[in-house]
């Protein structure tokens, strides 16, 4: 059994694996990242980001499928609202290529890359971490100061480490398509989809595209009969088998502990209306980079240290994922003549003209609820709108 010293393990080469492995050995510290995968960000994903994307990864211009200025909201097959706007409000982004050039420029900066490790257990205890991955049938050691497990939703070793999962997730599916025909993201409620799903057709680049669904429950066959219904309207072909992820929709309350911190789909730091986490877990990741640096510099491995990773985590994300999960709920609990009414009014309304970034939906929900869309609101979800403060 070889062993080997870092400063810092990271389990798990998504975008918040990778982005902490980067920040961290560009600031000079020894990372080893493991990944069970042989295909570096390979999982199901969309890949649309909001355009303050560029703000904060300007890279990320690079790995752009396509824009998106426009969208088609359905609602059965008898309502349908256009959002036209003159500036790019989304981009439709390569996330594998996206998340492997983060982990080359981690690797170009020092980190120790290991694909197809599987990483089975660990230990942590109060002078080190001591994590073993099984590669070629063989085990393998490695040994830190800091452990961060970004190993996504339903982890086992975040329940290892003594952390709680995120209690409310929900399941997305989604097919590679291709021959589409769509110039616009289409989102559509009702027909085929049972109450509180949502799905998508969404081109990304040479006539190639993703038709998906969201929603609360497995669905029979995987959500066969939508992908039918879709073909039959844009004549696409399908390219691949569709695949299914589970996805939390609410963070976990304790992100860290002595020597480890949890980021990304593992500690539930996702948009829960629409279940994207790439950005999302990269800002997270940058958050956990700085209280690991101050914690190596210090010397300082305690859970007290680790705490400040959840005051700053939550100042800026914490409202933000309440509302959304809000937002959802409210979702959930609507039949198709209560969203039409909504979308009728949202169309009636100058909500439509506000200017909103696609990656803080609170805004917008906290404008529309605000208006007569309260009228909607019955039973226990009044109750607990009530109750709901927004700082």
């Amino acid at each position: 059994m070889k062993s080997l010293k870092t400063d810092v393990i990271v389990i798990g080469c998504g975008p918040g694996g990778a982005q902490t492995a980067r920040n961290l050995s560009q600031r000079g510290f020894s990372v080893i990242l493991l990944d069970y995968r042989f295909n570096v960000g390979d999982k199901l994903c969309t890949g649309i980001v909001g355009t303050e994307m560029l703000n904060h990864y300007p890279e990320v211009s690079n790995y752009v499928l396509n824009e998106s200025r426009s969208a088609n909201i359905h609602c059965d097959n008898d309502y349908s609202l256009k959002i036209e706007k003159n500036k790019t409000q989304a981009l439709i982004i390569d996330r594998q290529e996206f998340i492997k050039n983060i982990s080359i420029e981690a690797r170009n900066s020092g980190t120790i890359l290991k694909l197809q490790r599987l990483v089975n257990n660990f230990e942590i205890s109060e002078n080190e971490v001591k994590v073993y991955a099984k590669y070629n049938g063989k085990i393998e050691q490695y040994n830190s100061d800091v452990l961060v497990i970004a190993s996504g939703y339903g982890s086992k070793l975040a329940k290892h480490a003594g952390f709680d999962l995120s209690e409310h997730y929900i399941y997305g599916y989604q097919t590679k398509i291709t021959n589409v025909n769509v110039d616009k993201v289409n989102v559509f409620s009702g027909g085929s989809l049972p109450k509180g799903h949502f799905g998508w057709v969404v081109p990304t680049f040479k006539n190639k595209g993703f038709c998906g669904i969201l929603g609360k429950e497995k669905l029979q066959n995987n959500g066969l009969a939508f992908l039918s219904d879709m073909k039959r309207k844009f004549d696409f072909e399908i390219e691949d088998k569709t695949k299914v992820w589970g996805i939390p929709i609410s963070p976990v309350a304790r992100k860290s502990r002595s020597r480890a911190l949890l980021v990304g789909d593992v500690a539930g730091q996702v948009k829960p209306t629409t279940g994207g986490g790439i950005y999302f877990a990269m800002r997270s990741a940058d958050i956990a980079s700085e209280v690991i640096n101050d914690s190596l510099l210090t010397r300082d491995f305690s859970e007290e240290h680790y705490k400040s990773y959840s005051k700053k985590w939550d100042k800026i994300f914490k409202n933000e994922l309440r509302v959304g999960f809000f937002a959802r709920q409210f979702y959930e609990s609507l039949n198709s003549d209560d969203i039409k009414g909504i979308l009728n009014h949202i169309e009636e309304s100058d909500l439509i003209s506000k200017n909103i970034n696609f990656d803080w939906h609170s805004k917008i929900v906290m404008m529309a609820f605000k208006t007569k869309i309260k009228s909607y609101l019955k039973g226990k979800m009044l109750k607990r709108f009530k109750r709901l403060t927004f700082n």
